[in-house]
């Protein structure tokens, strides 16, 4: 089900002209100044984001022109001394949350009713869980993708337990040729 962001109504504002004396809606030039104002910032954070990459590309360009292959020799031995690439690559999380949402879908989601105060039944539970999280969880999805992960892994950590573990042979079926008494050419 898609989320909408901006609910602007009323859909059909007119059949016929406008009257000169009909003052403008001040709801649509809202909503107009959040979606520029939005798209102002798209284009910035694309910005922001090019100019750090071409500051990247620039700098090893340079590092690249400066290497030479006939005056640098470089033994296997340093290869293996050196420390393995570690990227500094930082990955968003939780990027679906009220601090990032727009500000016309946070002004919908806050028209919505509240929630049912379950919470007050929470002394009636025996399992010491929050009645409010069974009716709304933001971790909900989360949680439930979590732990199908840690199940997929105990499933494959328990038949890798089950397999017989045999011994490899050179050249695949040097054993079985030798069994039967045959020879290999």
């Amino acid at each position: 089900m898609p989320l909408p962001k901006r609910v602007i109504e009323p859909v059909y504002v007119t059949r016929g002209t406008i009257p000169e004396d009909y003052p403008p809606s001040l709801r649509a030039r809202r909503h107009a100044e959040d979606l520029f104002g939005e798209l102002a910032r798209d284009a910035q954070q694309l910005y922001d984001r090019s100019n750090s990459l071409q500051a990247r590309i620039d700098r090893l360009a340079i590092k690249v022109t400066q290497l030479d292959s006939t005056v640098e020799e470089v033994s296997l031995q340093d290869i293996h001394m050196r420390k393995a690439f570690k990227s500094a690559v930082v990955f968003d999380q939780q990027i679906f949350s009220r601090a990032t949402m727009p500000t016309a879908m946070l002004e919908t989601y806050k028209s919505c009713d509240k929630p049912p105060p379950l919470d007050k039944l929470n002394c009636y539970r025996d399992d010491g869980k929050d009645g409010l999280k069974f009716y709304t969880d933001p971790n909900y999805f989360f949680e439930l993708w979590r732990q199908e992960m840690l199940n997929d892994t105990e499933r494959m950590m328990h038949d890798r337990g089950k397999k017989p573990h045999r011994p490899r042979t050179e050249g695949g079926q040097g054993n079985r040729h030798k069994k039967e008494g045959k020879t290999a050419a």
